[in-house]
């Protein structure tokens, strides 16, 4: 199998056009203040996780968290994306489509992380079925749809608490 490049595994699309969907279902208000309030209405089937015990780190331990949290992402959205592109977002810069299984075989790295180290992150189905949204500054890992639920949620609860404001 060629291994790609990951400029080759992501197209860029509209901003305004990628984010609509997003904003018009979770309510989306960015503000980097906010320290309690989510910055998306929470789904009724979502799952938030606590990445505190990662950023309370620096160094290798902070490296391996969030290696360990986007390996376990990838690795759950190519199992459950099989064939279907994702969308990614990532707050005031490109939005792009791409599938995760040609990432995952791919030379390069994300070009949109999952972990939320600096702005808001998601990924999600274009349907948004299910999906993830990062919180950089209240250090959160939003996952929705019962499926990713079951898989990525239930691998990060091994090693990472549920945020108080998790509905499930």
């Amino acid at each position: 199998m060629a291994v790609e490049e990951a400029d080759d595994v992501w197209r860029e699309v509209d901003y305004e056009s990628a984010w609509a969907p997003f904003n018009e279902r979770f309510g989306f208000v960015a503000n980097y203040y906010e320290r309690v309030r989510p910055a998306i209405e929470l789904p009724p089937e979502s799952l938030v996780i606590d990445l505190g015990p990662v950023f309370q780190h620096d160094g290798p331990r902070f490296a391996a968290g969030e290696d360990a949290i986007s390996a376990a992402a990838m690795r759950s959205f190519v199992w459950l994306a099989d064939d279907e592109e994702l969308v990614a977002l990532d707050w005031q810069h490109p939005a792009y489509r791409y599938s995760p299984g040609r990432q995952a075989t791919s030379a390069g790295s994300p070009v949109i992380p999952v972990f939320p180290n600096g702005d808001y992150y998601a990924h999600m189905t274009p349907d948004l079925r299910w999906g993830t949204f990062g919180h950089p500054w209240q250090q959160t890992l939003t996952i929705w749809g019962a499926d990713l639920i079951a898989d990525l949620g239930a691998e990060l609860l091994t090693w990472l608490p549920r945020h108080p404001q998790s509905p499930t």
